[in-house]
This record gives structure tokens, C-alpha cells and sequence, in this order.
């Protein structure tokens, strides 16, 4: 729908309502009702005015995601995959791919502040490989994508050649090269004269020699990701655009995005966003013979813990990577049943099964795909139509708020009405009772960053690289974690509440005779969606930000961290033991105490909204 055709309907919603309102006394619920019809159409009309999309593909490391995008794309040079440059741990950053009118490909490059860090990163680990005095059970090293750039933009690669015996020897430049140096701070300056910064500097890269596109991709993604085209800095996130896409015939823009890849922990900020923005369909991908894998629920579990578990069916794809005769091979009873879709039918009840046993979810969009065998139009064709739908639904909320309108205009003052509504409420008085009576509070909401740093599925390097970067470090974020902290706290206090009423006005929905007041409680439902879900994310900005400028800023914290690597066995321990000894000196009751009035206040608002709209009773 066009934009003009969109705005022009909302013109004529609002001086239709401005007209009814006039017609009613300062407290008629009715009042209220049309106040708020014209909020949720202003809200789907911005919707719709916004053509862009994502899908953002989420997995492990090496799970496939990268190659199934190109397929799916057609981004393909020859059997080569042109993101893919080996198996596993390839992409470096995370990768979007956008239709636009001219090849090229854009670069966000590091910081030199964020260089810097890795830099100290690589000196660290090759100066203790040297002294070979870390700790044994908790080495350090960067991950083989970084290393593998940096050692390209320092020229300090690792060759091999064989001996007399015919045996291969690795000869690592970079370990020679820190042999002349004692401490960390001097092989990092020798790291910068060395690594040119200041030259590479280039982030557009165009294609003026008209080369076939998939191979002028390839080739240039691949120097770009690796860091071995010398005016190029260390990418933080690439954006290809082409100038065609599958999804061109759309009426909205849709891109695609290739998350950094999974490794050890789910609770990362990009991925966070993933799910909570409602323009993006985040695809899950996962091995057959692995689903659902620990990050497919994991990912899951974390979307449902941030108050989202109605939104999940409508805006996540479960994607099954199968090979050559893994589908085939599934048993059933004592036999594979020998037939690629009745193995996938049996995984897929298999998948949907585990994930309604451990995390309640059902109705869940489990989907399919074999790279090398199946037709991809299927899947691009699944996929835009799971964008349409997200888009259908807005549209629809805009005919339902206009019919809603004319017929509280045409039954202003009938009994039917009246009494329908009035049954409405009479219903939802109950539960209005508990509602006012919750008062959601928040309780040491740093403790599941403790027991992250201390878990025995993190790594050692991820606090060390946290701890050198002062708490930011994608895969343990001190304030992610606490911002995730404090929302699941709410989440878990607000959530049955919420459901409870959403079951209520389903089945008030069920009943006929209550089809007067229909959109009324379609009313309700809409806004406690909507006002919940913004409690929510507001706790979530509110739990990170009480606390983000005092702990980043905290030098003798840090630097007290910083000096506990190196001294023995326990390193994860004593990073987690000093870090809560942090927060309990810290005053945490009052600072946690900040974030629970916002969440608190917003809580009573939203009460008092579903009140007005179900009417007061006169005093």
C-alpha cells in the first residue's frame, strides 16, 4: 500500500474520531477507546510506511548458515559459496546483503581504540606462548578469524616447509617477531608502526572493470574478510549491495544478514536485537542430525525470557540443515525410513516436541533445507511470505480499527453494546484485582552475570578479553547480561499475568453473544501487548544503564581484574568473585531500586490504561 494511501486514511480516522469525541463526556470509556484505536493506527501506519526488512540468519560456528545464504541468493562463483573461504569460523563480522542500485561492497571498520585491544590481545598470548607461563587449563588466544586478519595486516604469517624426514614444520613470524620484545605494551607499539593504520582507510569498494558479479564478490569479499587487501582496516560489519535480488518483486525492501557466528554464549546484544525488533525474521539455523541444538534453544529460551513468546511463531524460522541421507537415514521403530520427507516430518515433530517439553513453545516454524538437492525458491518463497504475513497482520489491524470505529459511530448508545462491554468487564474484574495488587521488584539482577563468568562453558579468554576491554566483549558482555538480567526478573513477575489475561479475552473472543464487544477486547489485547512489551525493554535500558558508567569507569576494579591473569588455576573464580564483591559494596539495593520504580510505574500505567478503557465505576 502506498504511503500517501496510508496517510490519507489516518487523516480521515482522526477527524472521524476528533468529530466522537466531541460527542462524549470528559470520562466515557468510549472516549478513551477512540483515543487509543487512533494510537494503534498511527503505530501499524508507521509500520507500513517502512519498507525495510531483515532476515537475520543465527547459528554456530560451522553449522552452515553462511553457505545456505548464498544459495538461497544465488550469491554463487562456480561451486564456491563467495562468503564462504573454508569450512567453519570464516566470516569475520557480521555480513548484510542489501538490493541497491550499483555492486559494491561498504566496510565498518574497527576502531583504532577496538584494534588496539585485539592487538594487546595477540601480544598477550604470544608473549606468554614464549615465556609458556599461563595457566594451563585456561590459555588465551585470540579466535581464528581475528588472528588470522591481524596476521595478515602485520605481515606475520605462519608458513610451513618440511624437514629432511619429509615432516611439515609450521615457522610463525609473529612468534619470531615478539621474541625482541619483554612486555606487552612494547610489542603492541611495534604492532602499530607495523600494522599501517592510518592507510588503510578504504571502505567503499566498487567494481569499474564490469567483472561478472559473483566473481568480483568473491574475490574481493575474500580480501576484505581476511584483511589482505592493504587499504583495508579490520571489519566490524560489512553490507553487500547487488543490484538484484530474489526478493526484488516485493513491494517492501528486504535484506539479508549473516550474524557473526555462534560461539559459546547465545546472550550477545546483536542477537538480542534480532528478536526484539519486529521488522526482523530471525532464521535459527541448525545441523539435522543436531536439532534442536543447544543455541536453537538457547536462542529460543532467551526470547521467551524477554516477554516475547506470542511474537516467536510469527517472527522466528527454525531452519534444519540436512545433507545427502541424513533425512533418509532417521529411524523409525528399527528402520530408517528411507525417505528424505518422512524422515523430515519425523524431525520435525522431534524438534517441535523437545521445544514444547522444555520451553512451553509450540506452533513453532520448523523448515527444511538441502542445499545441494532442493529447489531454493521454496525457502526464498517461505521466507518473504513470512515478512508479508508480519505486514498483513498491520494491515488488518487498520480495517479492523476502522471498522471498530463506525460501529462504536452507528451503536453510540446502544444496549446491546452497553451490555456486551459491560460483560467484558464484569469478567475481567478479578483479574484487574491482582493486577493492581502486583508491584514487580528487582533482586540482585547481577547475579547471572557472576555465574556466567565463573560457568564452566566459558571460556577463560572471553573473561580475560572482557576484562581488557573494561566488561565489553561480545561473548561475555557485563551489561548485556545485566540489562538481560533485570528484564527476565520482570518478565518473570508480569508474564502469567499477562497470559492469564490473553487467555480471558480469547475466550471471551469464542463467545457470540459478546461479538458487540469484539473490538473492544481486541483493543485490549493489542495494548497489553504493545505497553508490556515497551515495560520490558524499558527495564532492559534502565537495567544497563544504572550501573554501565560506574563499572566502565571503575579503574581500580579493573585494573584489579586485569592483574589476576597469570596468577594460577581459579582465574574464572576470582574475575566472578571480584566482580560481585563489586556490586554488594556498591550500594546495589538503591541503584537496583531505580530501575524497579520505572518498571513499577509503568506497570500502574498500563493498569490504569485497561481501566479506563473498560470503564470506571462513578463515584
Amino acid at each position: 500500500m502506498r504511503q500517501a494511501e496510508l496517510k490519507d486514511r489516518e487523516e480521515e480516522l482522526n477527524t472521524k474520531i476528533s468529530i466522537l469525541i466531541k460527542k462524549l463526556p470528559t470520562e466515557s470509556p468510549t472516549k478513551k477507546q477512540l483515543s487509543n484505536h487512533l494510537e494503534r493506527f498511527k503505530d501499524s501506519v508507521s509500520y507500513l510506511s517502512n519498507q525495510e526488512h531483515k532476515l537475520a540468519f543465527i547459528g554456530n560456528i560451522g553449522a552452515g548458515k553462511t553457505t545456505a545464504i548464498c544459495h538461497l541468493l544465488g550469491l554463487i562463483d562456480g561451486k564456491d559459496p563467495i562468503l564462504s573461504t573454508g569450512s567453519g569460523r570464516t566470516t569475520l563480522c557480521e555480513v548484510e546483503i542489501i538490493q541497491s542500485k550499483e555492486l559494491q561492497i561498504e566496510v565498518f571498520p574497527c576502531s583504532k581504540t577496538e584494534v588496539i585491544s585485539y592487538l594487546k590481545d595477540f601480544a598477550q598470548y604470544l608473549l606468554e606462548s614464549k615465556a609458556n607461563n599461563s595457566d594451563n587449563s585456561e590459555g588465551f588466544k585470540l579466535s581464528a578469524e581475528v588472528e588470522r586478519a591481524l596476521r595478515n595486516m602485520l605481515s606475520l604469517n605462519v608458513t610451513r616447509s618440511k624437514n629432511d624426514a619429509g615432516k611439515s614444520i609450521a615457522n610463525d613470524s609473529a612468534k619470531n617477531f615478539a621474541q625482541d620484545y619483554a612486555n606487552t605494551e612494547d610489542l603492541v607499539t611495534a604492532f602499530l608502526d607495523r600494522i599501517t593504520l592510518g592507510e588503510r582507510i578504504k571502505t567503499i569498494f566498487s567494481n569499474p572493470e564490469k567483472e561478472p558479479q559473483n566473481k568480483w564478490l568473491h574475490k574481493t569479499f575474500k580480501a576484505i574478510n581476511s584483511a589482505t587487501d592493504s587499504q583495508v582496516g579490520l571489519a566490524k560489519r560489512i553490507v553487500i549491495s547487488i543490484p538484484e535480488s530474489v526478493f526484488s518483486n516485493l513491494d517492501y525492501s528486504l535484506s539479508v544478514v549473516d550474524t557473526k557466528g555462534v560461539d559459546q554464549t547465545v546472550n550477545r546484544q546483536d542477537l538480542d536485537c534480532c528478536f526484539t525488533n519486529n521488522r526482523i525474521v530471525s532464521v535459527i539455523c541448525c545441523r539435522f542430525n543436531e536439532a534442536p541444538d543447544k543455541t536453537m534453544s538457547g536462542l529460543l529460551e532467551n526470547a521467551k525470557s524477554a516477554g516475547l513468546t506470542q511474537r516467536i511463531p510469527n517472527e522466528t524460522v527454525l531452519l534444519i540443515l540436512d545433507r545427502e541421507g541424513e533425512a533418509e537415514g532417521v529411524i523409525d521403530i528399527d528402520e530408517a525410513v528411507g525417505d528424505k520427507n518422512e524422515g523430515r516430518d519425523i524431525r520435525s515433530e522431534n524438534v517441535s516436541s523437545d521445544l514444547l517439553h522444555s520451553l512451553q513453545l509450540d506452533n513453532l516454524d520448523v523448515n527444511f533445507i538441502d542445499i545441494k538437492t532442493d529447489d531454493m525458491s521454496s525457502l526464498q518463497k517461505h521466507l518473504s511470505n513470512k515478512v508479508s504475513a508480519m505486514r498483513d497482520i498491520r494491515l488488518q489491524s487498520l480495517q479492523e480499527i476502522e471498522s471498530a470505529v463506525s460501529d462504536i459511530e452507528s451503536e453510540l448508545y446502544s444496549q446491546s453494546a452497553l451490555q456486551a462491554k459491560q460483560q467484558v468487564k464484569s469478567t475481567l474484574e478479578p483479574w484487574l484485582k491482582k493486577a493492581e495488587n502486583c508491584h514487580p521488584s528487582l533482586k540482585e539482577y547481577f547475579l547471572p552475570l557472576i555465574r556466567n563468568i565463573s560457568d564452566k562453558g566459558t571460556y577463560a579468554a572471553s573473561v580475560r578479553a572482557s576484562v581488557n576491554r573494561r566488561g565489553e566483549w561480545h561473548n561475555l558482555d557485563y551489561y548485556q547480561t545485566l540489562a538481560v538480567g533485570a528484564r527476565q526478573q520482570i518478565v518473570e513477575q508480569i508474564d502469567s499475568l499477562k497470559n492469564e489475561l490473553l487467555v480471558l479475552i480469547d475466550n471471551m473472543l469464542a463467545q457470540n453473544e459478546l461479538q458487540p464487544a469484539y473490538a473492544l477486547l481486541k483493543q485490549l489485547k493489542y495494548t497489553t501487548e504493545k505497553r508490556l512489551d515497551d515495560i520490558y525493554q524499558q527495564t532492559f535500558a534502565k537495567g544497563r544503564a544504572v550501573y554501565e558508567n560506574k563499572l566502565n569507569t571503575d579503574n581500580a576494579l579493573w585494573g584489579e581484574l586485569y592483574r589476576e591473569w597469570g596468577q594460577g588455576s581459579g582465574y574464572k573464580g576470582r574475575v566472578a568473585k571480584g566482580s560481585q564483591s563489586w556490586f554488594q559494596h556498591g550500594k546495589y539495593p538503591d541503584i537496583e531500586l531505580s530501575v524497579t520504580k520505572v518498571a513499577v510505574e509503568k506497570w500502574l500505567m498500563y493498569v490504569s490504561e485497561i481501566q479506563d478503557l473498560l470503564g470506571r465505576e462513578k463515584s
